[in-house]
Protein backbone atom coordinates (compact mmCIF):
# COMPACT_ATOMS: atom_id res chain seq x y z
CA UNK A 1 0.00 0.00 0.00
CA UNK A 2 2.90 2.39 0.63
CA UNK A 3 3.75 2.10 -3.08
CA UNK A 4 0.23 3.13 -4.07
CA UNK A 5 0.28 5.99 -1.58
CA UNK A 6 3.65 7.08 -2.99
CA UNK A 7 2.26 6.86 -6.51
CA UNK A 8 -0.72 9.00 -5.53
CA UNK A 9 1.65 11.58 -4.02
CA UNK A 10 3.75 11.54 -7.16
CA UNK A 11 0.67 11.78 -9.42
CA UNK A 12 -0.78 14.76 -7.55
CA UNK A 13 2.59 16.46 -7.22
CA UNK A 14 3.23 15.86 -10.92
CA UNK A 15 -0.08 17.63 -11.58
CA UNK A 16 1.00 20.41 -9.23
CA UNK A 17 4.31 20.60 -11.06
CA UNK A 18 2.58 20.97 -14.40
CA UNK A 19 0.33 23.70 -12.97
CA UNK A 20 3.34 25.38 -11.41
CA UNK A 21 5.19 25.28 -14.71
CA UNK A 22 2.21 26.79 -16.54
CA UNK A 23 2.21 29.63 -14.01
CA UNK A 24 5.97 30.05 -14.40
CA UNK A 25 5.65 30.13 -18.20
CA UNK A 26 3.07 32.94 -18.09
CA UNK A 27 5.25 34.85 -15.62
CA UNK A 28 8.31 34.50 -17.86
CA UNK A 29 6.34 35.57 -20.95
CA UNK A 30 4.41 38.52 -19.53
CA UNK A 31 6.50 39.79 -16.61
CA UNK A 32 10.06 41.01 -16.28
CA UNK A 33 12.66 38.92 -14.41
CA UNK A 34 13.05 41.67 -11.78
CA UNK A 35 9.34 41.38 -10.96
CA UNK A 36 9.72 37.66 -10.36
CA UNK A 37 12.87 38.51 -8.42
CA UNK A 38 10.74 40.49 -5.96
CA UNK A 39 8.68 37.36 -5.36
CA UNK A 40 11.81 35.20 -5.07
CA UNK A 41 13.35 37.53 -2.51
CA UNK A 42 10.20 37.96 -0.40
CA UNK A 43 9.53 34.21 -0.45
CA UNK A 44 13.11 33.45 0.54
CA UNK A 45 13.23 36.17 3.19
CA UNK A 46 10.10 35.02 5.04
CA UNK A 47 11.06 31.35 4.60
CA UNK A 48 14.22 31.96 6.64
CA UNK A 49 12.05 32.42 9.73
CA UNK A 50 9.47 29.66 9.26
CA UNK A 51 11.25 27.56 11.89
CA UNK A 52 9.67 29.84 14.51
CA UNK A 53 6.27 28.62 13.31
CA UNK A 54 7.08 24.94 13.76
CA UNK A 55 10.20 24.32 15.87
CA UNK A 56 10.12 20.72 14.66
CA UNK A 57 6.66 20.02 16.12
CA UNK A 58 5.25 19.08 12.69
CA UNK A 59 7.66 16.15 12.44
CA UNK A 60 7.19 15.33 16.14
CA UNK A 61 3.44 15.09 15.51
CA UNK A 62 4.02 12.61 12.68
CA UNK A 63 6.43 10.66 14.87
CA UNK A 64 4.20 10.37 17.95
CA UNK A 65 0.98 9.49 16.11
CA UNK A 66 2.79 6.85 14.04
CA UNK A 67 3.90 5.30 17.34
CA UNK A 68 0.25 4.77 18.33
CA UNK A 69 -0.29 7.64 20.78
CA UNK A 70 -3.84 8.85 21.53
CA UNK A 71 -4.94 10.81 18.44
CA UNK A 72 -7.21 13.28 20.22
CA UNK A 73 -4.63 14.22 22.85
CA UNK A 74 -1.93 14.46 20.18
CA UNK A 75 -4.07 16.81 18.10
CA UNK A 76 -5.00 18.98 21.06
CA UNK A 77 -1.41 19.29 22.28
CA UNK A 78 -0.01 19.90 18.82
CA UNK A 79 -2.61 22.45 17.64
CA UNK A 80 -2.31 24.47 20.86
CA UNK A 81 1.45 24.56 20.48
CA UNK A 82 1.22 25.52 16.81
CA UNK A 83 -1.06 28.50 17.48
CA UNK A 84 1.50 29.90 19.93
CA UNK A 85 4.36 29.25 17.50
CA UNK A 86 2.56 30.93 14.60
CA UNK A 87 2.19 34.04 16.75
CA UNK A 88 5.92 33.90 17.50
CA UNK A 89 6.72 33.49 13.80
CA UNK A 90 4.68 36.56 12.86
CA UNK A 91 6.38 38.66 15.53
CA UNK A 92 9.87 37.57 14.44
CA UNK A 93 9.27 38.36 10.76
CA UNK A 94 7.93 41.83 11.55
CA UNK A 95 11.00 42.41 13.74
CA UNK A 96 13.30 41.11 10.99
CA UNK A 97 11.86 43.64 8.53
CA UNK A 98 12.75 46.39 10.97
CA UNK A 99 16.28 45.03 11.32
CA UNK A 100 16.64 44.79 7.52
CA UNK A 101 15.61 48.42 7.13
CA UNK A 102 18.02 49.52 9.88
CA UNK A 103 21.10 47.60 8.70
CA UNK A 104 20.61 47.92 4.94
CA UNK A 105 20.23 51.66 4.46
CA UNK A 106 16.71 52.06 5.81
CA UNK A 107 14.95 50.67 2.77
CA UNK A 108 14.63 47.74 0.37
CA UNK A 109 15.68 47.90 -3.28
CA UNK A 110 12.14 48.98 -4.18
CA UNK A 111 8.83 49.72 -2.46
CA UNK A 112 7.54 46.42 -3.89
CA UNK A 113 10.01 44.35 -1.87
CA UNK A 114 8.71 45.33 1.58
CA UNK A 115 5.06 45.05 0.54
CA UNK A 116 5.70 41.61 -0.93
CA UNK A 117 7.39 40.47 2.31
CA UNK A 118 4.27 41.24 4.36
CA UNK A 119 2.01 39.57 1.79
CA UNK A 120 4.25 36.50 1.90
CA UNK A 121 4.03 36.61 5.68
CA UNK A 122 0.23 36.30 5.39
CA UNK A 123 0.73 33.37 2.99
CA UNK A 124 3.10 31.55 5.34
CA UNK A 125 0.82 32.10 8.34
CA UNK A 126 -2.04 30.49 6.44
CA UNK A 127 0.30 27.74 5.28
CA UNK A 128 1.33 27.04 8.87
CA UNK A 129 -2.33 26.56 9.84
CA UNK A 130 -2.87 24.26 6.83
CA UNK A 131 0.21 22.21 7.70
CA UNK A 132 -1.09 21.83 11.25
CA UNK A 133 -4.00 19.86 9.82
CA UNK A 134 -2.09 18.07 7.06
CA UNK A 135 0.52 16.78 9.53
CA UNK A 136 -2.16 14.55 11.07
CA UNK A 137 -2.93 13.09 7.63
CA UNK A 138 0.79 12.49 7.02
CA UNK A 139 1.16 10.78 10.39
CA UNK A 140 -1.69 8.41 9.51
CA UNK A 141 -0.30 8.00 5.98
CA UNK A 142 -3.57 9.31 4.55
CA UNK A 143 -2.02 10.52 1.34
CA UNK A 144 -5.22 11.54 -0.45
CA UNK A 145 -6.29 13.86 2.37
CA UNK A 146 -2.80 15.35 2.56
CA UNK A 147 -2.33 15.93 -1.16
CA UNK A 148 -5.78 16.84 -2.55
CA UNK A 149 -5.96 20.20 -0.68
CA UNK A 150 -2.53 21.05 -2.10
CA UNK A 151 -3.83 20.30 -5.60
CA UNK A 152 -6.60 22.87 -5.14
CA UNK A 153 -4.01 25.38 -3.94
CA UNK A 154 -2.10 24.98 -7.19
CA UNK A 155 -5.21 25.11 -9.36
CA UNK A 156 -6.38 28.38 -7.80
CA UNK A 157 -2.94 29.99 -7.69
CA UNK A 158 -2.13 29.02 -11.28
CA UNK A 159 -5.41 30.47 -12.56
CA UNK A 160 -4.82 33.67 -10.59
CA UNK A 161 -1.20 33.88 -11.78
CA UNK A 162 -2.21 33.58 -15.43
CA UNK A 163 -4.68 36.42 -14.98
CA UNK A 164 -2.25 38.66 -13.10
CA UNK A 165 0.61 38.02 -15.54
CA UNK A 166 -1.47 38.61 -18.67
CA UNK A 167 -2.97 41.79 -17.24
CA UNK A 168 0.52 43.05 -16.23
CA UNK A 169 -0.61 43.82 -12.68
CA UNK A 170 2.93 43.57 -11.32
CA UNK A 171 4.75 41.79 -8.47
CA UNK A 172 2.39 42.77 -5.63
CA UNK A 173 -0.62 41.23 -7.35
CA UNK A 174 1.52 38.18 -8.10
CA UNK A 175 2.34 37.88 -4.39
CA UNK A 176 -1.38 37.93 -3.56
CA UNK A 177 -1.92 34.84 -5.73
CA UNK A 178 -0.02 32.82 -3.10
CA UNK A 179 -2.43 34.02 -0.40
CA UNK A 180 -5.48 33.28 -2.53
CA UNK A 181 -4.32 29.76 -3.28
CA UNK A 182 -3.49 29.12 0.38
CA UNK A 183 -6.97 30.14 1.49
CA UNK A 184 -8.37 27.27 -0.58
CA UNK A 185 -5.63 24.93 0.67
CA UNK A 186 -6.70 25.63 4.25
CA UNK A 187 -10.43 25.29 3.52
CA UNK A 188 -10.05 21.83 1.98
CA UNK A 189 -7.60 20.65 4.65
CA UNK A 190 -10.02 21.80 7.37
CA UNK A 191 -12.90 20.02 5.63
CA UNK A 192 -11.03 16.69 5.76
CA UNK A 193 -9.88 17.31 9.33
CA UNK A 194 -13.19 18.48 10.82
CA UNK A 195 -14.26 15.09 12.28
CA UNK A 196 -10.92 14.17 13.84
CA UNK A 197 -10.82 14.18 17.65
CA UNK A 198 -9.18 17.13 19.38
CA UNK A 199 -8.83 16.62 23.14
CA UNK A 200 -7.45 18.74 25.97
CA UNK A 201 -3.70 19.39 25.63
CA UNK A 202 -1.46 17.21 27.79
CA UNK A 203 1.70 18.41 29.50
CA UNK A 204 3.09 14.87 29.40
CA UNK A 205 2.47 14.70 25.65
CA UNK A 206 4.02 18.15 25.20
CA UNK A 207 7.20 16.94 26.89
CA UNK A 208 7.28 13.88 24.60
CA UNK A 209 6.79 16.13 21.57
CA UNK A 210 9.46 18.57 22.76
CA UNK A 211 12.07 15.84 23.22
CA UNK A 212 11.91 15.00 19.51
CA UNK A 213 10.89 18.44 18.21
CA UNK A 214 13.72 20.46 19.69
CA UNK A 215 16.29 18.28 17.97
CA UNK A 216 14.34 18.45 14.71
CA UNK A 217 13.93 22.22 15.05
CA UNK A 218 17.60 22.64 14.21
CA UNK A 219 17.15 20.35 11.19
CA UNK A 220 14.03 22.09 9.88
CA UNK A 221 15.25 25.60 10.56
CA UNK A 222 18.71 25.05 9.11
CA UNK A 223 17.23 23.33 6.04
CA UNK A 224 14.99 26.34 5.38
CA UNK A 225 17.99 28.66 5.67
CA UNK A 226 20.00 26.52 3.25
CA UNK A 227 17.12 26.44 0.77
CA UNK A 228 16.39 30.16 0.83
CA UNK A 229 19.40 32.19 1.88
CA UNK A 230 20.78 32.07 -1.68
CA UNK A 231 17.93 34.28 -2.93
CA UNK A 232 18.54 36.74 -0.10
CA UNK A 233 22.30 36.84 -0.74
CA UNK A 234 21.75 37.46 -4.46
CA UNK A 235 19.38 40.32 -3.58
CA UNK A 236 21.90 41.82 -1.12
CA UNK A 237 24.90 41.69 -3.45
CA UNK A 238 23.17 42.02 -6.81
CA UNK A 239 19.60 43.04 -7.79
CA UNK A 240 16.08 41.69 -8.19
CA UNK A 241 16.88 40.97 -11.85
CA UNK A 242 19.48 38.36 -10.88
CA UNK A 243 17.17 36.95 -8.21
CA UNK A 244 14.44 36.46 -10.80
CA UNK A 245 16.77 34.72 -13.25
CA UNK A 246 17.99 32.37 -10.52
CA UNK A 247 14.54 31.78 -8.97
CA UNK A 248 13.03 30.76 -12.32
CA UNK A 249 15.65 28.06 -12.94
CA UNK A 250 15.41 26.99 -9.29
CA UNK A 251 11.67 26.37 -9.61
CA UNK A 252 12.09 24.67 -12.96
CA UNK A 253 14.69 22.19 -11.70
CA UNK A 254 13.54 21.38 -8.16
CA UNK A 255 10.37 19.57 -9.22
CA UNK A 256 11.93 16.11 -8.86
CA UNK A 257 13.08 16.99 -5.32
CA UNK A 258 9.47 17.79 -4.38
CA UNK A 259 8.41 14.35 -5.61
CA UNK A 260 11.15 12.73 -3.53
CA UNK A 261 10.01 14.73 -0.53
CA UNK A 262 6.48 13.37 -0.95
CA UNK A 263 7.81 9.83 -0.80
CA UNK A 264 9.96 10.81 2.18
CA UNK A 265 6.83 11.91 4.05
CA UNK A 266 5.65 8.28 3.86
CA UNK A 267 9.08 6.84 4.72
CA UNK A 268 9.28 8.61 8.09
CA UNK A 269 6.13 7.15 9.74
CA UNK A 270 6.77 3.74 8.14
CA UNK A 271 10.33 3.55 9.50
CA UNK A 272 9.05 4.81 12.84
CA UNK A 273 6.45 2.03 12.99
CA UNK A 274 9.02 -0.64 12.02
CA UNK A 275 11.51 0.74 14.55
CA UNK A 276 8.99 0.59 17.39
CA UNK A 277 8.73 -3.16 16.62
CA UNK A 278 12.54 -3.49 16.25
CA UNK A 279 12.06 -4.72 12.67
CA UNK A 280 15.41 -3.74 11.16
CA UNK A 281 15.08 -6.02 8.16
CA UNK A 282 11.96 -4.24 6.92
CA UNK A 283 13.65 -0.86 7.41
CA UNK A 284 16.60 -1.95 5.29
CA UNK A 285 14.33 -3.29 2.54
CA UNK A 286 12.30 -0.08 2.51
CA UNK A 287 15.28 2.28 2.42
CA UNK A 288 17.25 0.44 -0.25
CA UNK A 289 14.15 0.05 -2.43
CA UNK A 290 13.23 3.74 -2.03
CA UNK A 291 16.78 4.82 -2.91
CA UNK A 292 16.83 2.59 -5.99
CA UNK A 293 13.55 3.84 -7.44
CA UNK A 294 14.27 7.48 -6.63
CA UNK A 295 17.67 7.17 -8.31
CA UNK A 296 16.23 5.31 -11.29
CA UNK A 297 13.77 8.10 -12.11
CA UNK A 298 15.83 11.12 -10.99
CA UNK A 299 18.91 10.54 -13.14
CA UNK A 300 17.26 10.76 -16.59
CA UNK A 301 15.29 13.90 -15.65
CA UNK A 302 18.32 15.74 -14.28
CA UNK A 303 20.61 14.79 -17.17
CA UNK A 304 17.88 15.76 -19.67
CA UNK A 305 17.58 19.24 -18.09
CA UNK A 306 21.35 19.79 -18.11
CA UNK A 307 22.18 18.44 -21.59
CA UNK A 308 19.33 20.33 -23.26
CA UNK A 309 19.59 23.46 -21.11
CA UNK A 310 20.25 25.68 -24.13
CA UNK A 311 16.88 25.06 -25.84
CA UNK A 312 15.03 24.51 -22.54
CA UNK A 313 15.63 28.08 -21.29
CA UNK A 314 13.90 29.89 -24.21
CA UNK A 315 11.26 27.20 -24.77
CA UNK A 316 10.19 26.45 -21.20
CA UNK A 317 10.86 29.97 -19.86
CA UNK A 318 11.54 32.76 -22.37
CA UNK A 319 14.39 34.61 -24.06
CA UNK A 320 14.37 37.04 -21.13
CA UNK A 321 16.11 34.34 -19.08
CA UNK A 322 18.97 33.62 -21.48
CA UNK A 323 21.44 34.83 -18.81
CA UNK A 324 20.33 31.85 -16.70
CA UNK A 325 21.91 29.29 -19.04
CA UNK A 326 24.96 28.51 -16.88
CA UNK A 327 22.75 28.27 -13.81
CA UNK A 328 20.73 25.66 -15.67
CA UNK A 329 23.89 23.69 -16.41
CA UNK A 330 24.73 23.44 -12.71
CA UNK A 331 21.69 23.81 -10.42
CA UNK A 332 19.80 20.58 -11.31
CA UNK A 333 22.65 18.51 -9.85
CA UNK A 334 21.82 19.78 -6.38
CA UNK A 335 18.37 18.25 -6.84
CA UNK A 336 19.91 14.87 -7.66
CA UNK A 337 22.09 14.95 -4.54
CA UNK A 338 19.10 15.98 -2.42
CA UNK A 339 17.00 13.12 -3.80
CA UNK A 340 19.69 10.53 -3.04
CA UNK A 341 19.95 11.80 0.55
CA UNK A 342 16.21 11.73 1.14
CA UNK A 343 15.60 8.12 2.27
CA UNK A 344 18.54 8.14 4.67
CA UNK A 345 17.70 11.31 6.51
CA UNK A 346 14.12 10.06 7.03
CA UNK A 347 15.52 6.74 8.21
CA UNK A 348 17.55 8.47 10.92
CA UNK A 349 14.52 10.49 12.03
CA UNK A 350 12.27 7.43 12.06
CA UNK A 351 14.80 5.47 14.13
CA UNK A 352 14.85 8.19 16.81
CA UNK A 353 18.30 9.45 15.84
CA UNK A 354 17.45 12.98 14.69
CA UNK A 355 20.76 14.30 16.04
CA UNK A 356 22.48 12.88 12.97
CA UNK A 357 20.17 14.74 10.59
CA UNK A 358 20.77 17.80 12.79
CA UNK A 359 24.54 17.41 12.45
CA UNK A 360 24.17 16.93 8.71
CA UNK A 361 22.31 20.19 8.11
CA UNK A 362 24.59 22.15 10.45
CA UNK A 363 27.59 21.01 8.42
CA UNK A 364 25.71 21.87 5.24
CA UNK A 365 24.83 25.32 6.59
CA UNK A 366 28.47 26.12 7.32
CA UNK A 367 29.51 25.00 3.84
CA UNK A 368 26.59 26.90 2.27
CA UNK A 369 27.28 30.24 3.92
CA UNK A 370 31.04 30.11 3.27
CA UNK A 371 30.70 29.26 -0.42
CA UNK A 372 27.79 31.68 -0.98
CA UNK A 373 29.92 34.49 0.44
CA UNK A 374 32.90 33.44 -1.69
CA UNK A 375 31.07 32.88 -4.96
CA UNK A 376 28.05 35.26 -5.10
CA UNK A 377 29.45 38.77 -4.36
CA UNK A 378 32.19 40.58 -6.24
CA UNK A 379 33.46 41.86 -2.89
CA UNK A 380 32.31 42.10 0.70
CA UNK A 381 31.14 45.64 1.63
CA UNK A 382 33.75 47.57 3.59
CA UNK A 383 36.47 44.92 3.26
CA UNK A 384 37.45 45.47 -0.38
CA UNK A 385 38.37 41.80 -0.74
CA UNK A 386 37.86 40.67 -4.35
CA UNK A 387 35.61 37.60 -4.63
CA UNK A 388 34.24 35.44 -7.47
CA UNK A 389 31.26 37.69 -8.29
CA UNK A 390 29.32 34.87 -9.95
CA UNK A 391 25.88 35.90 -8.70
CA UNK A 392 23.25 33.24 -9.42
CA UNK A 393 25.82 30.84 -10.86
CA UNK A 394 27.77 31.07 -7.62
CA UNK A 395 24.61 30.18 -5.68
CA UNK A 396 24.05 27.19 -7.98
CA UNK A 397 27.62 25.90 -7.49
CA UNK A 398 27.22 26.40 -3.74
CA UNK A 399 24.00 24.37 -3.71
CA UNK A 400 25.73 21.44 -5.42
CA UNK A 401 28.70 21.54 -3.01
CA UNK A 402 26.35 21.84 -0.02
CA UNK A 403 24.11 18.90 -0.88
CA UNK A 404 27.07 16.80 -1.98
CA UNK A 405 28.59 17.29 1.47
CA UNK A 406 25.28 16.36 3.10
CA UNK A 407 24.98 13.17 1.04
CA UNK A 408 28.48 11.98 1.93
CA UNK A 409 27.89 12.63 5.63
CA UNK A 410 24.51 10.89 5.92
CA UNK A 411 25.67 7.83 3.96
CA UNK A 412 28.70 7.40 6.24
CA UNK A 413 26.55 7.74 9.36
CA UNK A 414 23.90 5.28 8.14
CA UNK A 415 26.59 2.71 7.35
CA UNK A 416 28.24 3.11 10.74
CA UNK A 417 24.98 2.91 12.70
CA UNK A 418 22.88 0.43 10.72
CA UNK A 419 25.27 -1.23 8.23
CA UNK A 420 22.93 -0.31 5.37
CA UNK A 421 25.21 0.24 2.39
CA UNK A 422 22.49 1.36 0.03
CA UNK A 423 21.77 0.23 -3.48
CA UNK A 424 24.85 -0.46 -5.61
CA UNK A 425 22.57 -0.34 -8.66
CA UNK A 426 22.89 3.45 -8.68
CA UNK A 427 26.11 2.88 -10.66
CA UNK A 428 23.99 1.33 -13.41
CA UNK A 429 21.70 4.37 -13.39
CA UNK A 430 24.72 6.66 -13.76
CA UNK A 431 25.96 4.57 -16.68
CA UNK A 432 22.60 4.56 -18.48
CA UNK A 433 22.03 8.29 -17.87
CA UNK A 434 25.52 9.14 -19.16
CA UNK A 435 24.97 7.22 -22.41
CA UNK A 436 21.54 8.84 -22.76
CA UNK A 437 23.03 12.29 -22.19
CA UNK A 438 25.78 11.80 -24.77
CA UNK A 439 23.30 10.63 -27.41
CA UNK A 440 20.98 13.58 -26.70
CA UNK A 441 23.89 16.01 -26.91
CA UNK A 442 25.06 14.78 -30.32
CA UNK A 443 21.49 14.71 -31.64
CA UNK A 444 20.85 18.27 -30.39
CA UNK A 445 23.97 19.41 -32.24
CA UNK A 446 22.56 18.00 -35.49
CA UNK A 447 18.86 18.81 -34.98
CA UNK A 448 17.77 22.34 -34.10
CA UNK A 449 15.24 22.27 -31.24
CA UNK A 450 12.98 25.29 -31.77
CA UNK A 451 9.47 24.20 -30.69
CA UNK A 452 8.11 22.76 -27.46
CA UNK A 453 7.01 19.52 -29.12
CA UNK A 454 10.61 18.95 -30.20
CA UNK A 455 11.47 18.77 -26.50
CA UNK A 456 8.64 16.29 -25.98
CA UNK A 457 10.03 14.09 -28.75
CA UNK A 458 13.53 14.32 -27.27
CA UNK A 459 12.08 13.48 -23.86
CA UNK A 460 10.36 10.34 -25.14
CA UNK A 461 13.54 9.33 -26.95
CA UNK A 462 15.58 9.94 -23.79
CA UNK A 463 13.36 7.64 -21.73
CA UNK A 464 13.47 4.93 -24.39
CA UNK A 465 17.28 5.07 -24.50
CA UNK A 466 17.66 5.18 -20.70
CA UNK A 467 15.24 2.40 -19.81
CA UNK A 468 16.33 0.41 -22.86
CA UNK A 469 19.88 0.37 -21.51
CA UNK A 470 18.64 -0.58 -18.03
CA UNK A 471 16.59 -3.36 -19.60
CA UNK A 472 19.61 -4.73 -21.47
CA UNK A 473 21.76 -4.79 -18.33
CA UNK A 474 18.84 -6.33 -16.37
CA UNK A 475 18.44 -3.40 -13.99
CA UNK A 476 14.89 -2.67 -15.17
CA UNK A 477 12.95 -5.91 -15.35
CA UNK A 478 9.47 -7.25 -15.98
CA UNK A 479 9.01 -7.33 -12.21
CA UNK A 480 9.76 -3.60 -11.97
CA UNK A 481 7.47 -2.87 -14.91
CA UNK A 482 4.59 -4.86 -13.42
CA UNK A 483 5.15 -3.23 -10.03
CA UNK A 484 4.94 0.25 -11.56
CA UNK A 485 1.86 -0.61 -13.61
CA UNK A 486 0.09 -2.06 -10.58
CA UNK A 487 1.08 0.92 -8.45
CA UNK A 488 -0.28 3.33 -11.06
CA UNK A 489 -3.44 1.30 -11.70
CA UNK A 490 -6.11 3.99 -12.11
CA UNK A 491 -8.96 1.77 -10.89
CA UNK A 492 -7.13 0.70 -7.73
CA UNK A 493 -6.01 4.28 -7.16
CA UNK A 494 -9.61 5.50 -7.43
CA UNK A 495 -10.88 3.00 -4.88
CA UNK A 496 -8.00 3.82 -2.52
CA UNK A 497 -8.82 7.54 -2.68
CA UNK A 498 -12.54 6.84 -2.30
CA UNK A 499 -11.98 4.63 0.75
CA UNK A 500 -9.71 7.15 2.42
CA UNK A 501 -11.82 10.23 1.76
CA UNK A 502 -15.22 8.74 2.56
CA UNK A 503 -14.23 6.24 5.22
CA UNK A 504 -16.08 6.81 8.49
CA UNK A 505 -13.26 5.42 10.63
Amino acid sequence: MIARKSALSVAILASNGILGYIALKFISLHMEPWEYGVIGFSFGFVSLFTIFGSFGFDLAHVKRISEGKNLGVCNGTYLTTKIILIGLFTTVVVGAVGIWRHFFGGEFESVYHEQAVFIMLAYFVLLAFSQSLVSTFNARKETAKAQIPLLFYHIIRTAATIYVARMHYGPIALAYTYVLGEIFHFIFAFYFFRKYPVSKPSLAYFKQYSKFALQMAVVVGTTMVIMNIDKVFIQIFWTAQEVGEYFAVYNLSRFIAILAGAIGILILPTVSAYHSKKNMKEIQTLIVSAERYLSMFAFPVIIFLVVLAKPIIPLLLSNRYENSLWIMYVLPFYVLLSVLSNPYQHQMQGMDMPHFTRNRVLIMLGVNIVFNLLLIPSELPGLNIPLAGLGGLGAAITAVITYGTGLVYIRIIVWKKTKIAGSSRIILHIFAATIMGLILYFLSEMIFIERWFHLVIFGILALEIYFGILWMIKEFTIKDFDFILDTLNIRKMFFYVKDEIFSKK
